[in-house]
C-alpha cells in the first residue's frame, strides 16, 4: 500500500485470493464483479484507492464530522 489511501496490485491480489498470487486477469474480474473501480498502473497491474474499495463494499470511511451535542438537538431533559 502506498501511504494510507492507495492499494497496489499486490494488495489487491491478497484481497482477491489470500495466500495466493492470482494473475492480473483474475484480479480484474474480481474487482469488476465486486464493483471496485481501478486504474492500470503501467507495470502490468492495477491500483485503486481505499475510498473506492470502501464504496464498492458499501462501507463509509472515517468522517471529519464533529460529534453533535444531544442537548443542542433535543433540548435539556
Amino acid at each position: 500500500m502506498i501511504g494510507r489511501d492507495v492499494l497496489q496490485f499486490q494488495d489487491l491480489q491478497e484481497l482477491c485470493r489470500p495466500g495466493e498470487k492470482p494473475r492480473l486477469a483474475t484480479v480484474q474480474r474480481w474487482a469488476d464483479a465486486t464493483g471496485i473501480r481501478y486504474k492500470l498502473d503501467g507495470n502490468g497491474g492495477i491500483w485503486t484507492t481505499l475510498s473506492a474499495l470502501e464504496a464498492a463494499l458499501g462501507v463509509a470511511g472515517p468522517t471529519d464530522d464533529v460529534p453533535y451535542d444531544p442537548v443542542a438537538l433535543f433540548g435539556p431533559k
